[in-house]
């Protein structure tokens, strides 16, 4: 079935040349941030089981793909020689690493630590369940990954894995101070409870063509009395069409939830939407079948999930404040840490001249290079 929800306009990758040389001394810091530092040693470890792991580079590409709207991907990993790194993907590492460092600080300072240990089993269900959404977004294209995000975890060394979960357990604590929506069952329920339509499982139909013009004058034959299905059967451009453009239904834990209520909105069953683009210049009418109240012990981790979502959107100002207000003490070989009213995160180190670029091993103390 063609995507109508979730177009992705993907890039050919971008190779990255530019080489950053890491390894050799370790007793510096790669790092510190208010005073919590990150050594070269456990940067070094880190890049090392990130660079070393297919699966997970997949699932990174995926994730700058989406990030992207599909204008680019992770790009080349490995630098100018086989001892370094794209300067790309040391800065991009570094700007995650720093992003979580500022978080752990400012958790540590608030008195949330508790509360995050506590949340760290359903932290690592939220992290695979993330993966999995963002693996979602880029199946049935050259991209797609042929795992998911539980093997990816347990593909991931022990240690390498408690940090990622670690990170995600901090960063929702933080969401969930600022945001205002806790994140244990009762107030999950108080949340649901709020709104429970809102968790309706929805069964929807859609006509796909090739002009707004076209689907706007669709939508106005169906007001007047056309039947949805027929219209569908005759000019939609989606293989939908031999069911009458019903595109399924679609519960809250369904990886196509979000974009599919997003695009309903509140809409009764009967009313149509107005033209949506779509993928390739195209643009889509959808109608709602039914909607069925789901009940909440059933999607948990769904109304979670929505929970963070509207925490992060909540406490997305106070997030930005606390990372243009950190102290980042970056050592210059990953790059520079830069503060500007457009642009807030790590700059590529300048690049060097061929002639010194260091030889890796020559920088582990008693090695010839």
């Amino acid at each position: 079935m063609r995507r109508l929800f979730l177009p992705l306009a993907l890039a050919v990758l971008i190779a990255v040349t530019l080489g950053v040389v890491i390894g050799g001394v370790t007793s510096n810091n790669a790092v510190v941030v208010n005073g919590t530092s990150l050594s070269q040693r456990q940067a070094e470890s880190q890049l090392a089981a990130a660079s070393s792991n297919p699966a997970y580079l997949c699932y990174l590409n995926a994730n700058q793909l989406v990030r992207t709207s599909g204008q680019s991907g992770l790009g080349s990993v490995q630098g100018s020689s086989s001892s370094s790194y794209s300067s790309t993907f040391v800065t991009s590492w570094m700007d995650q690493e720093i992003t979580n460092l500022i978080v752990q600080d400012k958790v540590d300072a608030l008195g949330l630590s508790g509360q995050a240990t506590a949340n760290f089993q359903a932290a690592k269900a939220d992290l695979v369940s993330s993966i999995d959404a963002t693996l979602g977004q880029v199946n049935g294209t050259q991209y797609q990954c042929a795992t998911d995000g539980a093997t990816i975890l347990q593909s991931l060394p022990a240690a390498f894995a408690t940090t990622l979960v670690r990170a995600q357990a901090n960063s929702e604590a933080l969401l969930s101070h600022y945001g205002g929506i806790g994140l244990d069952l009762q107030s999950l329920k108080q949340y649901y409870n709020t709104s429970p339509s809102s968790f309706d499982t929805l069964c929807v139909s859609g006509i796909l063509v090739s002009s707004q013009a076209t689907a706007q004058s669709l939508r106005t034959q169906i007001l007047n009395g056309a039947d949805f299905a027929t219209l569908a059967q005759q000019n939609s451009l989606d293989a939908s069409k031999s069911k009458g453009g019903a595109l399924g239904c679609f519960t809250p834990s369904s990886s196509n939830y979000a974009a599919v209520s997003k695009d309903v909105g509140s809409l009764a069953i009967g009313d149509v939407t107005q033209p949506l683009p779509s993928s390739n210049s195209q643009y889509v009418i959808l109608t709602v079948t039914s909607r069925t109240p789901t009940p909440f012990a059933g999607i948990v981790q769904a109304v979670r999930n929505l929970a963070l979502q509207k925490d992060a959107a909540t406490a997305a100002k106070a997030a930005s404040q606390l990372v243009r207000t950190a102290s980042v003490d970056l050592n210059p070989r990953y790059g520079t840490w830069n503060v500007s009213i457009g642009q807030t995160g790590v700059l590529p180190p300048a690049s060097p001249p061929t002639s010194s670029i260091l030889n890796a091993a020559a920088n582990v103390p008693g090695a010839s290079g």
